[in-house]
């Protein structure tokens, strides 16, 4: 006679609190950030601990109860931020199962929403600045730039950069390429697992509209319309502060609104660009060939730019020039 199948009983691994000091970390597979950590500290300690990190129970004779498994940058973010307790969920297995956990944690990582990632990139971002201020003291953000551009050529195989090349990188900076070029850049990228152009996409999407709305992102990261970046982006792009909000509240109160709709009911419908013509595409030409130059290289033809433009236009320039700098906060 066939015998029941028996019943599976689901496992539910429990969320458990531990004491940070209770906890020993061993060597890691993945690479270990400062500013990642002290940006998850700060993000766990403004909206709570939404992933429990994973730990096994040590043995009798160990210095502490419990061994790190996954969630290195958490434990970090958690100390510096003074928790006294920080959710986990015990892992089970042999030394090869328990490191094939941390492997897997470290290969897929939780897909982040659009203003998700951009409020944790700006996080990381502040957390980067303030280290290096720390470090080099009163130096202005341009001395730290230079430095940070000198250290890391420094830092490459002998041979690889000659001494006027050096000599150049520490004499060739301007404010005008500040952004690019800040110590914090390529080293928060590589953190974060962006590329240095996604990650400035994200702080430019956190400056239009997280630091502006501070009441309202929230609300807007759960409508279907936050899913997409771009379209955060064509929000993003409206120029005019309260328009924006506008919009951003009308999206809220109605989810099942595209932002098509959204738009077309505040009157911010755009129509089609026209085709470029005559100065118009001699200027984007102008324009996206500027743009596929290094910040180094456009610093470099920036004075024969300036010696170019006709008499009557230097002042417009000008005051192009000092509005940008004013909007990105760049100090001279």
């Amino acid at each position: 006679m066939a015998t029941a199948a028996k019943e599976i009983t689901p496992v539910v691994a429990s969320v458990f609190q531990i004491a940070p000091e209770d906890i020993q970390v061993d060597d890691r597979i993945g690479l270990f950030w400062p500013d990642k950590a002290a940006a998850l500290g700060k993000l766990m300690a403004l909206d709570g601990q939404h992933e429990p990190i994973k730990v096994r129970k040590n043995g009798a004779r160990a210095k502490k109860p419990w061994t790190l498994v996954v969630g290195l940058h958490r434990l970090e973010g958690a100390k510096l931020e003074g928790f006294r307790a920080i959710d986990a969920i015990e892992a089970f297995g042999d030394a090869r199962q328990l490191r094939d956990i941390e492997a897997s944690e470290n290969l897929h990582r939780r897909s982040l929403a659009p203003i998700e990632r951009a409020c944790f990139v700006r996080a990381v971002a502040d957390a980067s600045e303030a280290r290096l201020k720390d470090q080099h003291g009163d130096l202005s953000p341009e001395q730290i730039a230079v430095r940070a551009r000198w250290d890391a050529m420094r830092a490459k195989a002998p041979g690889v950069e000659r001494d006027d090349d050096l000599n150049e990188a520490e004499a060739d900076h301007t404010s005008a390429n500040l952004a690019l070029v800040y110590g914090w850049a390529d080293e928060t990228a590589e953190a974060l697992g962006l590329s240095r152009r996604a990650m400035f996409r994200d702080l430019a999407l956190h400056r239009a509209i997280v630091a502006p709305f501070p009441d309202l992102y929230r609300d807007l990261a759960k409508h279907p319309v936050a899913e997409n970046a771009s379209a955060l982006r064509e929000i993003a792009a409206i120029k005019d502060l309260a328009n924006r909000r506008s919009l951003i509240e009308g999206l809220i109160s109605n989810p099942e609104l595209t932002l098509a709709q959204a738009k077309e009911g505040l009157g911010l419908s755009s129509s089609a660009a026209p085709a470029p013509t005559g100065a118009t595409k001699f200027m984007n030409n102008t324009t996206a060939n500027l743009a596929r130059l290094s910040a180094g290289d456009q610093a470099k033809i920036a004075p024969e730019i300036v010696n170019t433009m006709k008499s009557s236009a230097l002042l417009a320039l000008r005051a192009a020039l000092d509005a940008r700098i004013q909007k990105e906060g760049i100090e001279a």
